[in-house]
């Protein structure tokens, strides 16, 4: 399955979660990169988006992510740092965005990681099998 692994965040927890779902899909093209990417996105059918949002969204970030179109990704999901587990409203807009430029969104199997200290930046073996087990429920769903 064509798929891309994206990522905004400066903590090094978060981003160690999307090196390892890209990691786990054994193809070099869903290699974890920044968002925006080095290479656009182009007909992926699944896009996962690991993001850490604050207070209001970055506007790489949001510019990203409005110009998401079917024509560039079908599907796309979203993976957010939240000690509360629950969308906030500047995730949600994320979400909107997503939605508004046409591309579909599993809102419902968005997944939150808990945000990582400055000395705790490592995902333990749980952790990272728990990512990957959900993100292969999701290719398995598009099948």
């Amino acid at each position: 399955m064509k798929m891309r692994v994206l990522y905004s965040s400066k903590n090094k927890k978060v981003v160690n979660y999307a090196v390892a779902l890209g990691e786990a899909q054994n193809d070099q093209h869903a290699i974890a990169d920044t968002i925006p990417p080095a290479y656009s996105c182009d007909r992926e059918r699944l896009v996962v988006l690991v993001v850490s949002v604050g207070a209001r969204v970055e506007d790489n970030v949001r510019l990203f992510i409005g110009e998401l179109t079917a024509a560039r990704a079908a599907n796309v999901v979203f993976v957010f740092e939240s000690k509360d587990k629950k969308v906030t409203p500047p995730m949600q807009q994320l979400i909107d965005s997503a939605k508004t430029a046409g591309t579909n969104v599993l809102e419902d199997k968005t997944y939150f990681v808990a945000p990582g200290s400055i000395f705790a930046s490592k995902i333990s073996m749980e952790e990272r099998s728990a990512i990957i087990d959900w993100c292969e429920d999701i290719k398995n769903s598009l099948k």
